[in-house]
């Protein structure tokens, strides 16, 4: 009776060992879902920060600002080296 007592037990214990188990990788693939679902928009957020980036700092764009600024490119005689 003993033994059959002490096989009960750790059964139950196994059971309840590997449904803890179970819980916890359900909890981390929950987990792990949320982070790639973060690192998702953070991705989509940073690339259309470079586009606005790469926008901004255009050529054409910054020749329109630099004409409407009224500034211009230096002559030769305007400017000075510095070694």
């Amino acid at each position: 009776m003993s033994r059959l007592l002490i096989a009960a037990v750790f059964a139950v214990c196994c059971c309840f060992i590997y449904v803890w188990q179970q819980n916890g990788a359900v909890r981390m693939g929950l987990a792990v879902s949320a982070l790639q679902n973060e690192y998702d928009k953070i991705n989509a957020e940073n690339d259309a920060l470079r586009v606005k980036i790469t926008s901004i700092l255009s050529l054409d764009k910054m020749d329109k600002i630099a004409k409407e600024k009224r500034l211009y490119k230096p002559s030769e005689k305007e400017t000075e080296r510095i070694d």
